[in-house]
């Protein structure tokens, strides 16, 4: 009786200490979530990596993310209660309503994606020949991704190695 009641008290200690040691932590605030931006920002940091940029791409480059990232906001901001409607209509499995709020998503998307595309054009424009060489070739290595991705299934974990399925369950 007097053992278990020694062990549990080491227990409560160790607990107590992990605690104490947790809270005295550097790091207090919370992780923040991604959102699109930052998928933007790395698919665009993706582009020019690799390349060094003059003072005056640098500058170039920024205005041009500046005015299109003012054109696209109006554009994501319109998305915004399309996809909302969509996860809606998906949760109360109303295909229908899916169907209708996907064609609306696709339509705002293909209009957003337009700026990116001639925002990409802009910046390539804007680089030395030399830049804009490496620049199609970080172009297609995304491209790539995007495409792998896509062959992937997008959303299916189940069959990569290392996840595991629904309830824990290795699938394979």
């Amino acid at each position: 009786m007097r053992k278990s009641r020694v062990v549990g008290f080491a227990i409560a200690g160790i607990l107590f200490a992990g605690t104490i040691a947790e809270a005295q932590s550097a790091n207090t605030e919370p992780r923040p979530r991604r959102h699109a931006t930052e998928r933007a920002g790395r698919v665009r940091d993706g582009l020019l990596r690799g390349i060094t940029l003059s003072d005056a791409e640098k500058e170039r480059v920024k205005v041009i993310h500046t005015r299109y990232a003012a054109e696209a906001k109006p554009l994501r901001d319109s998305l915004r209660p399309v996809l909302q409607k969509l996860r809606a209509a998906r949760q109360s499995r109303d295909s229908a309503a899916v169907k209708v709020a996907l064609e609306r998503a696709t339509v705002e998307r293909e209009k957003i994606q337009a700026v990116m595309q001639r925002q990409r054009t802009e910046i390539r424009s804007a680089l030395t020949p030399e830049n804009q060489k490496l620049f199609d070739a970080n172009a297609k290595t995304l491209e790539q991704r995007r495409a792998e991705w896509s062959k992937n299934g997008k959303g299916m974990r189940g069959d990569r190695p290392g996840r595991r399925g629904r309830r824990g369950v290795s699938q394979g």
